[in-house]
């Protein structure tokens, strides 16, 4: 019986291998690659199935498959995510096959981050706008903002200065406050930043921007800027990837100042001795044969200080991979810019580290960061102090450490000093660590609690020296100057911030309805501290020590310090609920309940809701005969409220300031006490700045997604602004003491547009992108003490009086704007002399006419007039590109237009007669020329309230131009190289603009000084050469 049984398993098992075989036989393999059609890149991980059965399998690294195929089936269906689905019909002589993947422009946009989550952009309410990495690698910066510049509708990004690591001002839907900070909130991977991150862009998959209070109010008190939404780069579930990556190039200044050489230098000075200094003597010449060295030197300080081709590289290596539960990426940065300006550099080294690891119900996210930066800035005013240079005087040597001058005691102590800044070191060390860890646990399918754990440490470490050195005469002799004294302070920084979130999540789909709901509470704390310590007079310049100086930087006793400590806090509970019916129909609303210690208990915790819905109309049974070809038409509105904490800490409190001494006893016996004044009086009544705007916008998208427009209007009121207002000396206060109040209202109003086209013609692909902005402010309401107040840094040119300041705030204008004194000519004849001597005795033939408005006989600030202001009234980006056959070529234009910009490098050079224009200034041989003749520095002539400095700051800049080569796929097999990549690329290669000055992108601080061109640090041509390389 056994024996029968044995008999009948062993025919079975051999029916069973020959039945086997015989299917085995029926099967064909077949084998291919699949790459991106776009340029010719792998697709790896791509699936690769038999239409119509189970048989599948997914591609390599390379790209490459293997797949058995029924002999009853012909069709392969190829799928990736990003790229759209393709069916490849198999031919029986064909045993090899190519398979190009087309990008589906509609998937790759689809998911964006919205705050605490992610959202289909079809469901979309608000107004959320996204850039890729790819993007922002293109431009040779260590700036994120200067990444951005032109990209966004909405977001505006002024260049503050040139110089290395320098950042740019992001204004997101205009100017949100006056007292406070106008920069947005960066949250990175679900953690609040205090600033700017400083992250180099190869640690970026994608900035999302939320730009309407809708969207960023779920962030409460911080919200009224904006946000940008940072997420960094995440390992992918395949095998390990490495991609190394770097660019090195030079810069250099293609724009400049028309200043005097020594020739027109002494003819100028000699119009100036011969018609002011010595007009009623025939000796003018006199002064000029007196000093021998106005015939021997010709310098020029700008050729000195500038440091033509400049280098600039960076260099990224990446690390990533994973598996099914557990994914890594690795980020390396190294960047380094020298600067055009000699004594100034900037370089920084960021490593960042991220997991995610899925078990079951589990995900657990890890990101850990480090950054380490290095700059070095120019010796204070040192561009300034090389426009005034008189070229007549000695030529300077800036790596000489003793020097002899010659000409007048003045001319050797002004020598003197431009050495002294020369040889000044301006250092910052700057290190900072970051990290956070996200866990997330499904209690059921549609149920999810979170937990979030971050923080933040930084520390910086400034430090200034100026070496002690020596001038001497032609006879030897040493020079005193007291401005050429050796000093050295130092600054100590550190910050630090903690941030700990809960939230619970409930998804559901019931039919058509989508219902999400979400909870967060979560608890911040910032902390700040500083010290500050200084001495002159260093016993050596080899030892840069406190304790190394025999001086304060003061009295010329002892040393001078002080020290900063400060920290707040804040809680925020959050709720958001959203419904979304069929797609069609999208209803969202939140609210967040935020207290802040920097109020006052009785106005410390604020409301800021939010409603928002949209209506996809693409999606009604009616669209369908025109969604073939009109693929999206969506309406969308919203409404918000935010707040703003972004000013001082204590703001509400009194602030006492000591070292204000007094002096007690007789006139003769005066005793000296120590003291201190009342700074600021407290205000228990300060409240939240809040901002309520409206929004209403619409997506469209055409022929395949392939042609997309949005469109967005909005309206902004920004009530209850904090003003710091100055209290009378009689008050006991000390001099420019203020009290912070409510008391201001603003408005923003804008516009904004973007387009974007992507097609494919045989193997060309080509995009263009457009975006415009138009935001118009305007202040609604101040105190009514104070209708006009002008900003203590607005001055065209500094070191002058408080009377030459020119921004200001006021009534019926937009913050920041220009009041300048409105100008009418020369006076050049006798007739215009008498006429405005009425009013201006000591006026003189070939002085500067100013209007008195009010004809009140006087010329004071109740004369002047709106002079412009440094706000663009639009802004356009332009981005181009195309590939074809492995070549790819991109450009990004940008216009800034409507803004002025008032000259202060022009008012400067005036001032120390060293611009070219006073060869021609008015004279009685010149009657007719529009420059004012030089009566001196003080003289009205050339003071930076008057309307002439005033220039159309409009520019259209090429910004960015990339040429790039990648090799083929099968050249690099061999070398198993997955890519390859080379590439040439140019920033800032053209600039159109009448603006005089070295550049018109004049951001400085955003508000106060914007648009005023102080001697700013020159924006720079770039050119480099880079490389990609991925295995």
């Amino acid at each position: 019986m056994n024996e029968k049984i044995k008999n009948k398993f062993t025919l079975l098992l051999m029916m069973i291998v020959v039945s086997s075989g015989l299917t085995m036989s029926a099967q064909d393999v077949v084998k291919g690659v699949v790459l991106s059609d776009s340029d010719e890149s792998a697709v790896m991980g791509a699936s690769v199935r038999v239409d119509g059965t189970s048989f599948g399998t997914i591609t390599d690294l390379d790209g490459n498959f293997s797949l058995k195929i029924p002999n009853d089936k012909n069709v392969l269906v190829v799928s990736y995510l990003g790229y759209k689905e393709q069916k490849v019909s198999l031919n029986k002589n064909q045993n090899f096959y190519t398979i190009r993947m087309r990008e589906d422009v509609e998937l790759l946009d689809e998911v964006v981050v919205v705050g605490y989550g992610t959202m289909r952009k079809k469901e979309l309410t608000g107004a959320v706008a996204r850039v890729e990495s790819e993007s922002l690698t293109k431009i040779s910066t260590s700036d994120l903002g200067t990444a951005l510049q032109g990209q966004i509708a909405g977001v505006s990004v002024q260049s503050s200065s040139g110089a290395p690591g320098s950042a740019a001002n992001i204004q997101i839907r205009g100017i949100n406050s006056i007292s406070g900070s106008n920069t947005p909130l960066f949250i990175v991977d679900g953690i609040p930043q205090s600033g700017d991150p400083g992250l180099s862009s190869s640690e970026i998959e994608s900035i999302d921007v939320l730009k309407d209070a809708a969207s960023a109010a779920i962030y409460g008190t911080r919200g009224a800027g904006g946000v940008i939404l940072i997420t960094t780069k995440e390992g992918k579930t395949d095998q390990m990837r490495v991609t190394l990556d770097g660019y090195y190039g030079v810069q250099k200044i293609t724009s400049g100042l028309e200043l005097m050489n020594a020739q027109q230098y002494i003819y100028q000075r000699l119009l100036t001795n011969r018609y002011v200094n010595y007009k009623d003597d025939s000796n003018f010449w006199t002064p000029l044969d007196n000093s021998p060295i106005n015939f021997t030197n010709d310098s020029n300080l700008m050729k000195v200080i500038q440091n033509d081709n400049a280098a600039i590289q960076n260099y990224s290596l990446t690390v990533s991979g994973g598996r099914k539960d557990l994914t890594y990426n690795i980020v390396a940065n190294y960047f380094d810019q020298d600067g055009v300006i000699i004594n100034s550099s900037f370089n920084r080294y960021n490593v960042r580290a991220n997991t995610s690891f899925k078990k079951q119900k589990w995900t657990i996210n890890t990101s850990l960061g480090f950054k380490v930066e290095e700059r070095e800035s120019p010796g204070w005013r040192l561009l300034t102090e090389s426009y005034k240079y008189d070229p007549t005087q000695s030529p300077i040597d800036p790596n000489t450490s003793i020097s002899t001058a010659g000409g007048s005691v003045t001319d050797q102590q002004n020598f003197g000093n431009i050495m002294a800044r020369i040889k000044e070191q301006n250092t910052s060390e700057t290190e900072g660590f970051s990290g956070n860890l996200q866990i997330y646990y499904n209690v059921l399918k549609d149920l999810r609690l979170s937990t979030r754990l971050g923080g933040a440490y930084g520390s910086q470490k400034n430090t200034m020296l100026k070496p002690l050195f020596k001038i001497y005469n032609q006879d030897g002799e040493l020079v005193e100057n007291p401005q050429t004294r050796s000093e050295l302070k130092n600054t100590h920084i550190k910050n630090s911030s903690l941030a700990w979130e809960s939230g619970i999540d409930w998804n559901k789909k019931i039919a058509k309805h989508l219902i999400k709901l979400t909870g967060i509470f979560s608890l911040e704390q910032y902390k700040y501290s500083s010290f500050f310590g200084g001495v002159k007079d260093l016993v050596s310049n080899d030892v840069p020590v406190l304790n190394g100086g025999t001086a304060d930087m003061t009295s010329g006793s002892g040393t001078g310090q002080w020290q900063q400590d400060r920290i707040s806090s804040l809680i925020g509970m959050m709720g958001r609920a959203q419904y979304n019916y069929a797609d069609k129909y999208m209803l969202s609303a939140s609210v967040r309940y935020d207290g802040s210690s920097r109020f006052a208990s009785k106005n410390r915790w604020g409301v800021f809701p939010s409603v928002s819905a949209g209506w996809n109309i693409s999606e009604e049974k009616f669209w369908k005969p025109m969604k073939s070809y009109f693929n999206q038409f969506k309406l969308r509105g919203s409404y918000g409220m935010t707040g703003n904490q972004n000013f001082a800490d204590y703001a509400f409190s009194s602030i006492i300031e000591l070292h204000q001494d007094y002096a007690f006893g007789t006139e003769s016996k005066d005793k000296i006490s120590l003291g201190g004044i009342q700074k600021s009086y407290a205000n228990a009544n300060v409240r939240w700045e809040t901002t309520r705007q409206l929004n209403i916008g619409v997506d469209l998208a055409f022929f395949d997604n392939s042609l997309t427009f949005s469109a967005d209007v909005y309206k902004s009121d920004k009530k209850d602004m904090l003003f710091p207002l100055l209290l009378p000396i009689s008050v006991g206060a000390g001099q420019g003491s203020t009290v912070t109040l409510n008391v201001g209202d603003m408005v923003n109003k804008g516009v904004e547009l973007s387009i974007g086209y992507r097609n494919r013609i045989g193997k060309l692909d080509y995009y263009a992108n457009f975006i415009y902005s138009k935001n118009e402010n305007e202040i609604t309401r101040m105190s009514e003490f104070t209708k006009v107040s002008y900003f203590k840094d607005g001055t065209a040119v500094d070191g002058v009086t408080n009377s030459d300041r020119v921004t200001a705030i006021r009534e019926g204008y937009e913050a920041g704007a220009f009041f300048v004194m409105e100008t009418k000519g020369i006076i050049n004849t006798e007739e215009k002399l008498a006429e405005y001597q009425r009013f201006m005795p000591n006026a003189q033939m070939g002085d500067l006419m100013y209007i008195d408005q009010n004809n009140d006989g006087l010329l004071d600030d109740n004369d002047r007039i709106y002079g412009g202001s440094g706000m663009p009234e639009h802004e356009l980006g332009l981005n181009l590109g195309g590939s074809y056959r492995g070549f790819d070529l991109s450009m990004q234009w940008f216009a800034s237009l409507g803004n002025e910009i008032i000259n202060g490098t022009k008012i400067y050079t005036y001032m120390y007669t060293t611009s070219r224009d006073l060869v021609y200034q008015w004279t009685p041989e010149n009657p007719y020329s529009p420059i004012p003749i030089n009566r001196g520095r003080d003289h009205y002539n050339y003071r930076g309230y008057a309307d002439r400095w005033v220039e159309d700051g409009s520019f259209v800049r090429l910004k960015n131009v990339v040429l790039g080569y990648t090799f083929p796929k099968q050249w690099l097999s061999v070398c198993k190289i997955n890519k390859f990549r080379l590439y040439v690329a140019a920033d800032n290669l053209v600039t159109l603009t009448k603006y005089q000055g070295y550049d018109p992108e004049v951001g400085n601080n955003g508000l106060s000084t914007r648009g005023l061109d102080k001697g700013n640090y020159p924006v720079s041509l770039q050119i480099r050469g880079g490389f990609q390389l991925e295995f």
